[in-house]
């Protein structure tokens, strides 16, 4: 019996390729890349408002002071 697997190009995203079994479980699958982009998004808000604070911290130096 051989076993089915998929083969997932992520290339873009700097990995290769993925290779899973074709009955593998997808819900286990979807809440990996859903906790990966949660984990990314938090990343990109924190980058958001330290860049804020730093770009009032410059206003603030370069117009009253």
């Amino acid at each position: 019996m051989s076993e089915e697997k998929i083969v997932i190009e992520t290339v873009e995203a700097g990995k290769g390729e993925t290779v899973i079994d074709k009955d593998a479980d997808t819900e286990e699958l979807e809440e990996r890349a859903l906790s990966v982009f949660a984990s990314e998004r938090n990343e990109d808000i924190t980058a958001l408002i330290l860049s804020l604070i730093t770009t009032f911290v410059v206003l603030l130096f370069t117009k009253w002071l």
